[in-house]
């Protein structure tokens, strides 16, 4: 069975599953999120996302970490940030509503050259509402594993947020064209933390992830123009004072 936990150190959640879960997983998310340049405003998230698919490959793979027997079937995981997999909630949300309307990438017109067999088009279309709910189910793993390890008033506070979309206490992000060096940002201040403050510092976190807030402004309007200067797309530019450790005590 999939399951998404919290590791010992609250540095991030360990992802563990069969080969079919995993596998699944991959498909699903891979299909929801679209062939490069589906959705052109969040290029940069869908990047983000490759980046989860990548080790969730390699995991089933067997090239991360291997567990029990379970049920006949061997075990496989692999450990993930907290504030990257805080993120990867947020911006599936994005990715399922498009999926699930008229503008999803295999609804349009000539959907079919993107693929190397025509017919494959289809083929994902067909299994496409399974694949959003597979990557909901992922999602709701993630929420309750959030759930699990931060304060339940902090915790409380966000998910009414999320579900109000006419919160004012705290405004909902939305991930077009955004910005996913803030990512690396949280992932690396919340790194810097020791293990028995990392509780409530998570919930700072996702409130930076989640929600709109003038830091992230701020560094929006600098890559923007700094891509403009280089003539890069935007989600190209690294910043060069974001150093992650060479090891986590996950």
């Amino acid at each position: 069975m999939l399951s998404v936990k919290t590791t010992e150190n609250l540095a991030g959640v360990t992802v563990s599953g069969t080969y079919w879960d995993l596998n699944a997983l991959y498909d699903a998310l891979t299909n929801v999120i679209g062939e490069e340049e589906s959705y052109p405003e969040f290029e940069a998230c869908r990047i983000r996302v490759l980046g989860l698919c990548y080790d969730i490959r390699h995991a089933y793979q067997g090239d991360r970490n291997r567990g029990k027997i379970e049920y006949g079937d061997e075990v496989f995981s692999f450990e993930y940030l907290w504030p990257e997999m805080v993120f990867i909630y947020g911006v599936l949300d994005e990715f399922v509503r498009l999926s699930s309307g008229s503008l999803c990438y295999l609804r349009q017109e000539g959907a079919e050259r993107l693929f190397y067999h025509p017919e494959t088009k289809d083929e994902l279309l067909d299994r496409l509402p399974d694949d959003i709910a597979f990557v909901c189910y992922f999602r709701n793993l993630i929420i309750n594993a959030l759930q699990r390890t931060i304060d339940e008033k902090r915790f409380k506070k966000i998910h009414r947020a999320l579900e109000d979309r006419y919160s004012y206490t705290l405004m909902k992000r939305y991930y077009n064209n955004f910005c996913t060096q803030w990512v690396d940002i949280q992932n690396v201040k919340y790194l810097k933390r020791a293990p028995e403050k990392r509780k409530t510092y998570l919930a700072t976190i996702s409130e930076k992830i989640l929600f709109d807030n003038s830091d992230y402004d701020a560094l929006e309007d600098g890559v923007y123009e700094f891509a403009r200067v280089c003539g890069v797309p935007y989600y190209e530019i690294e910043l060069t004072d974001i150093q992650y450790p060479d090891e986590i005590e996950w």
